[in-house]
């Protein structure tokens, strides 16, 4: 919230009243002025630390954080300070070189916590750790000034040494730099905020060149630093607790009003119904519950507006006792759990997805979804997979009796013709097309099962020792099963991946006379490597290696291993030598694999 001319006026006018009342009081004494300007500073000081300390869990600003903590230890010393100041006789033995001292340290204390707190109006700042540092420096300059270790700043009868000065003069270009950090990083701060704290650090400058030309600690320079002082611990309270915090947090809690507008547009816009509720109990039982609020959407779903949903219950609204689905927001309120479940409203023959999770003690929210039109699609979906499974196989079966006729036929014929090397070559080809027919079929039904049952973990080793064993035509390749205790996540066909692996190293490798499996882990996950001693694949054959249709006969064996391996998210591709056999590599990504041995898992 932006500050109205009114309140600018009233603000700089209650300054100036302040300032002209405090400044009559030297006429009296200017110990008198000198305390209640100090105090002023320090009360000023004590509200901020408040404030910003109780706000620390809510701060989207690090640097009111900084400030705010940075504050408390400042206001200690110019506490001391006020307290040690010449004439007030409480710190005997020490002279008007003490409070100069613990106002230099103060100073520079304020311009490195204006200096530091922009690198942290992003960041997350760790408030305990921040204090017991500030804690730390504070105690340790105490010492030393106490001590009388410190540099000395005034000398009775001489002013100002030259470390007080040149101090004054670090500080300034401190508060400067500051000052640029602010401006480099003013998107973060509403512009009344920005102006307060550009004129409070630059009020805290002026101050401090007036502190650097007074000889006695009574003088009009001491008084104009003062005065000065004032100016800036005014606008720092007006930037941090007034417009910053009070009206109405607006830098502190600036995300809060883009965060609520943003809320609430999603509410009001999203095609899901949402309701929120508060349960009713009675001995400890829900009974009932009342609506809160909810959207446009919801209100439409039950046939009316949100104006007649809000503040009625459950009860009224669906005319039920109990209303719909209490023992589920019981269950939900009592554990603090979400839950997703599915109904079908039998008045409106209609499906609904809801969504519900609690949203504190006993209040539940629900997101409600229409998806009736998704399940009858869903339903006619599976009416059709029914329909289009049974003609396939009906289909397959018909095709296969129309095939072992086709083969008792052909032997039948071949038995009553001469023996001739023409013939026998026809009935070859003829066989071999038969073949080929009989393999597109086994096809269809292996695709047909492909996915219709969870994938799976499999012990690899196993599943390739099986796939070996179990046909008669591998019973002369050498297996060399360096797979170990590998486990793989894939779908429960990956037998036949291996076996159609297998099947191609016999039908085309021509020389294949051993095949060897063996894998390795790296940070990309898992890869399985199957090679063979046969001849290998060109690299223009490589291009199609895997699309449906490529090979000497039914060309559908490496297309289907590569739909059986994608359905878990594995890829496959071949890297081997021309005649130097086949390299085929599995790669298994991260979360699907197990590898006890190396203890290196997906």
């Amino acid at each position: 919230m932006r500050l109205t001319n009114d309140q600018k006026k009233i603000f700089i006018l209650t300054v100036l009243v302040f300032i002209l009342a405090i400044s009559l009081t030297m006429q009296y004494s200017y110990l008198l002025f000198h305390v209640i300007s100090e105090f002023f500073s320090i009360i000023i000081a004590g509200v901020i630390f408040v404030i910003a300390w109780n706000s620390r869990d809510k701060l989207d600003n690090g640097f009111f954080l900084v400030i705010g903590i940075s504050f408390f230890f400042i206001g200690t010393f110019d506490l001391v300070h006020t307290l040690a100041y010449k004439g007030m006789g409480i710190f005997t033995g020490y002279d008007a070189n003490l409070p100069t001292q613990l106002w230099i340290a103060a100073r520079y204390m304020e311009a490195m916590s204006f200096l530091i707190a922009p690198f942290f109006i992003v960041r997350r700042v760790h408030a305990g750790g921040f204090f017991w540092g500030y804690f730390i420096i504070t105690t340790s300059l105490f010492i030393l000034i106490f001590r009388r270790y410190f540099p000395d700043c005034y000398i009775e009868g001489s002013g100002l040494t030259s470390f007080k000065i040149i101090s004054e003069y670090i500080i300034c270009l401190i508060l400067a730099l500051a000052i640029f950090l602010l401006y480099k990083n003013k998107h973060a701060f509403s512009k009344d905020v920005l102006i307060l704290l550009y004129g409070a650090l630059i009020a805290t400058i002026g101050s401090e060149l007036a502190f650097t030309s007074y000889i006695s600690v009574y003088g009009p320079a001491n008084f104009l630093g003062h005065i000065l002082k004032i100016v800036a611990f005014a606008l720092i309270y007006q930037a941090i607790v007034v417009t910053g915090i009070r009206k109405p947090f607006e830098m502190i809690f600036r995300n809060l009003s883009e965060s609520e507008k943003k809320y609430r547009g999603l509410f009001e816009n999203m095609d899901e119904g949402i309701a929120v509720f508060s349960l009713i109990f009675q001995d400890n039982k829900a009974v009932d519950y009342l609506f809160s609020d909810l959207n446009l959407q919801y209100a439409q779903m039950m046939g009316t507006d949100p104006d007649q949903l809000i503040g009625k219950t459950g009860k009224e609204i669906y005319n039920t006792a109990p209303p719909p689905h209490i023992q589920q927001f019981e269950k939900i309120a009592r554990d603090g759990i979400s839950e997703r479940f599915i109904v079908f409203y039998k008045p409106e023959l209609k499906y609904y997805a809801i969504s519900a999770f609690s949203m504190g003690k006993n209040t539940i929210a629900t997101v409600v979804a229409d998806i009736t039109a998704m399940k009858v699609s869903e339903g006619a979906l599976i009416r059709a997979n029914q329909k289009l499974q049974l003609l396939s196989q009906i289909t397959r079966h018909d095709i296969n009796n129309d095939l072992s006729l086709a083969y008792a036929s052909i032997d039948l014929i071949k038995n009553r013709l001469p023996e001739e090397p023409e013939v026998d070559q026809y009935f070859s080809y003829l066989r071999e097309s038969i073949d080929a027919i009989n393999s597109k079929i086994s096809f269809t039904r292996n695709y047909e099962q492909m996915g219709t049952q969870k994938p799976t973990w499999h012990l690899v080793r196993k599943v390739v020792d099986d796939v070996h064993v179990s046909n008669p035509r591998f019973s002369n390749i050498k297996l060399n099963n360096n797979l170990g205790d590998l486990k793989i996540f894939a779908d429960m066909m990956l037998q036949k991946v291996f076996a159609n692996l297998m099947d191609n190293s016999v039908r085309h490798g021509e020389t294949v006379t051993s095949i060897s499996l063996s894998y390795e882990v790296s940070e990309t996950g898992c890869h399985i490597y199957y090679e063979d001693n046969g001849v290998g694949i060109s690299p223009k054959s490589r291009v199609s290696l895997f699309e449906p249709g490529y090979g000497a006969t039914h060309g559908f064996g490496l297309f289907l291993i590569k739909e059986i391996l994608l359905l878990t998210g594995i890829g496959i591709y071949e890297d081997g030598k021309d005649g130097k056999g086949v390299r085929f590599v599995l790669q298994i990504p991260k979360g699907g694999y197990v590898d006890p041995g190396s203890m290196n898992n997906g």
